[in-house]
């Protein structure tokens, strides 16, 4: 499928020289309309974590007070940006919630850099899976369905978590939902359809293997010893893990990576269902639903799924 015109149309904004990069992707995102919330009621917690206390957000449906399915959900940035405040994690969180009869819980995780390195994130991340598990009665979430999930940097927290949890024994989570995420230290090859996308929209938000190379780079300390679980796609066994939804984006590189994870998932008996969302590059979620069809595509596929567990 092409490219959808909201974002091919918006592709010159990240060539403005007259912008840092940041400016420019924020430009390349900013929204078409006022995004009006549903009924949601929000609530901010902190977390004991061990790195010190981590803010948190809880929303749930206007108005319920029953036990309901419980959602972690991580913000995307690459592990060294974005904060609870971005549309992937504030917007998603609301729709989910308001759509799914849903309790989510965003996590504001430790970055890395200039002194922070890995397991930074993926620590922040443990915790606040345990907090919501122990905590979750006085929350009015059904401890036995619990779900977690992320985009991009986010995905890959969420995917390591899942591992953390079988590994320790606390098997705390019904599902994990894995959104354009970035799971393995180096990029799968990309397959020739993936490679057909970059050659016809070379201007895209698309990851390269060099770009992903020398990003992953910044994330370790130099001189220390590489876990496999830090990128959930190289661990050794991925047997018994939590049942995995991916959702990849077309005019995305990192969807070589979903792709082979699902691979992997399968290979080892973990029930898991991929998904390629059309005509949208990397992060097409950190958007407003009424702006972006393929984003409300995207959230409704993900309550779908959720609910089927």
């Amino acid at each position: 499928m092409p490219l959808s015109p909201l974002f091919k149309n918006r592709l010159h904004l990240l060539f403005d020289e007259s912008k840092g990069e940041r400016e420019r992707h924020l430009a390349f995102e900013a929204p078409l309309s006022e995004y009006v919330s549903p009924p949601i009621e929000t609530k901010d917690v902190s977390i004991a974590g061990p790195l010190g206390s981590i803010k948190a957000r809880l929303y749930r449906p206007a108005g319920n007070t029953d036990d309901l399915p419980g959602f972690i959900w991580f913000h995307g940035g690459g592990f060294m940006f974005g904060d609870i405040e971005m549309n992937e994690a504030d917007i998603v969180a609301r729709e989910i919630a308001h759509r799914g009869g849903i309790a989510v819980l965003t996590v504001d995780y430790a970055l890395c850099g200039p002194e922070q390195f890995f397991p930074a994130p993926h620590n922040d991340g443990i915790a606040s899976l345990r907090w919501l598990a122990n905590n979750a009665s006085d929350l009015h979430i059904d401890r036995d369905h619990i779900f977690i999930g992320g985009i991009s940097a986010g995905g890959a927290l969420a995917a390591s978590v899942a591992i953390a949890d079988r590994d320790s024994g606390d098997n705390f989570l019904a599902g994990q939902l894995l959104n354009c995420p970035d799971l393995h230290r180096a990029l799968p090859a990309f397959s020739e359809e993936l490679a057909s996308k970059k050659a016809e929209e070379p201007q895209a938000v698309f990851f390269s293997h060099e770009i992903v190379d020398q990003h992953h780079e910044r994330h370790i300390r130099p001189g220390d010893e590489v876990a496999d679980w830090w990128y959930a796609g190289d661990v050794a066994s991925k047997a018994r893990l939590a049942p995995a939804q991916i959702i990849n984006c077309e005019y995305d590189g990192l969807r070589a990576s979903g792709e082979e994870y699902a691979r992997q998932l399968a290979a080892e008996g973990v029930e898991v269902e991929v998904l390629t969302q059309a005509g949208v590059p990397h992060a097409h979620i950190n958007r407003h639903p009424a702006d972006c069809v393929e984003m409300d595509e995207t959230l409704n596929e993900m309550v779908r799924w959720i609910k089927a567990h």
